[in-house]
């Protein structure tokens, strides 16, 4: 039994995308590490190229996959931190694979929020329109500081 019909899906679903140019307004600068071959095939070079992104970030809204670290005055929660992305606005700028999936690099990509570093360590696409995904959310935890300094 269908509670929607097709027009009422495409009226959802360009009510989600709109939505973007009203919440999805925090700054994020996708840090990318981006490498290259020397004309002469030695040794790459690598470079981190930053790309600005538009995105809602949830700070510690709900608990999804929380990872807490356990110390000697209490627990810190290091992954709490949700970036939603719009896949419209994904797609329009070419950050989408063929399969519908955010192209980033988990392993190696970081993500920088109001001066802090994150690294991915999730993602999945979400809020479905008929089948299709029409957002997708990253799951990000703070980045080490090499220092030996704590923010926390």
């Amino acid at each position: 039994m269908s509670f929607l019909t097709p027009e009422e899906w495409v009226e959802y679903e360009t009510v989600i995308n709109d939505f973007h140019d009203d919440a999805f307004q925090e700054d994020i600068h996708w840090l990318t590490l981006v490498n290259k071959v020397n004309p002469f095939g030695e040794d790459g070079d690598e470079k981190v190229q930053d790309v600005p992104l538009k995105g809602l970030i949830s700070y510690n809204y709900f608990r999804s996959w929380p990872m807490n670290k356990g110390t000697t005055t209490g627990e810190i929660d290091k992954e709490s931190c949700m970036m939603y992305l719009n896949n419209q606005y994904l797609s329009d700028n070419g950050y989408l694979n063929a399969n519908g999936q955010f192209k980033f690099n988990p392993g190696l990509d970081r993500f920088a929020i109001r001066g802090i570093t994150y690294k991915a360590t999730g993602d999945a696409q979400i809020s479905q329109a008929n089948g299709k995904p029409l957002l997708h959310f990253v799951i990000l935890k703070r980045e080490e500081i090499p220092t030996g300094n704590s923010v926390y």
